[in-house]
């Protein structure tokens, strides 16, 4: 009796969300990401701290499922998902705050590589907070390099603002870049991690299309009805205040106008179209009940 083994062919999984997209193109855009982010490691901590915070390694890849808890930042419409391993945290936050450093002992083998700490310290408001700004700052770094990408970028760059503590799993779409960090003063080692959505990474991968591809989609937006195709700039004109120049002349630092917001003009270039309330929306000024100009 034989006891060969009959032979099994391995099959690649193929993801869909990456059929027919320049993936293989996104390892340079890994590249330039990280040295902006090694640039910020540089300049905005160990250059201010005296830290040695180092990227060892990083990989791009679509998202799998997952349950991890993510700090989320929106940009635009779509989102940047940010988390970074505790012990890379507290060493930052050491830092930050001036609190003792852990001593390298001189007979540690440098090429023995850092460990990382089993931390059971409960988390504080301090460092809850530095993840926080840690995360917009990597996010917005992100964000301003996928539109550097883009071959015609915004006028107004994204703004990148935080919006909710926690997200559970990966949406179709969303792409995953790694960073492994390590620092040599409090021995160190963990990763740092971008969840960029669908919405940023549709733009990144437009972006890093070849021309030809570029030009299927104008001709794609080029079918539009003409009324979606066309672009006008409203501009809201939220109050006017009439004072006598003896008024104006004699205004010093620290004076205040009383002024009440009513209806707000809304307008093209010169044209004025439409009235509209004004409302507040999340800390952010609106526009509704537009009403048209007799």
């Amino acid at each position: 009796m034989s006891n060969r083994q009959p032979n099994v062919r391995a099959h690649t999984v193929i993801d869909p969300r990456t059929m027919g997209r320049p993936v293989h193109l996104l390892g340079g855009f890994a590249n330039q990401l990280r040295d902006d982010i090694a640039d910020f490691l540089r300049a905005r901590i160990n250059r201010r701290y005296k830290a040695s915070f180092q990227i060892d390694a990083i990989s791009f890849i679509a998202a799998p499922a997952d349950s991890q808890r993510w700090l989320s930042y929106a940009a635009d419409e779509g989102r940047i998902h940010f988390v970074i391993e505790r012990p890379l945290l507290l060493c930052l936050l050491r830092y930050r705050y001036g609190s003792p450093l852990p001593e390298m002992s001189a007979a540690t083998d440098s090429a023995t590589p850092p460990l990382t700490p089993v931390i059971e310290e409960p988390e504080t408001a301090t460092e809850e907070r530095l993840g926080i700004m840690l995360g917009q700052q990597l996010s917005e770094l992100a964000v301003r390099r996928i539109e550097s990408a883009q071959r015609s970028p915004a006028e107004t760059p994204a703004e990148v603002t935080f919006t909710e503590a926690a997200l559970h799993g990966a949406n179709d779409g969303d792409w995953l870049l790694r960073l492994t960090l390590s620092e040599t003063r409090c021995n160190v080692s963990g990763e740092l991690l971008l969840k960029i959505s669908a919405v940023w990474m549709n733009r990144l991968l437009q972006a890093l299309a070849p021309a030809r591809e570029r030009s299927r989609q104008k001709q794609i937006t080029a079918t539009k009805p003409f009324p979606a195709r066309l672009q006008l700039t409203l501009r809201a004109r939220l109050l006017e205040k009439e004072v006598s120049l003896g008024t104006l002349l004699d205004l010093r630092q620290g004076d205040v106008l009383p002024i009440s917001v009513g209806d707000a003009d809304v307008l093209i270039g010169d044209s004025r179209l439409f009235t509209a309330s004004v409302a507040e929306h999340h800390g952010k000024l609106c526009l509704t009940s537009l009403a048209d100009v007799d």
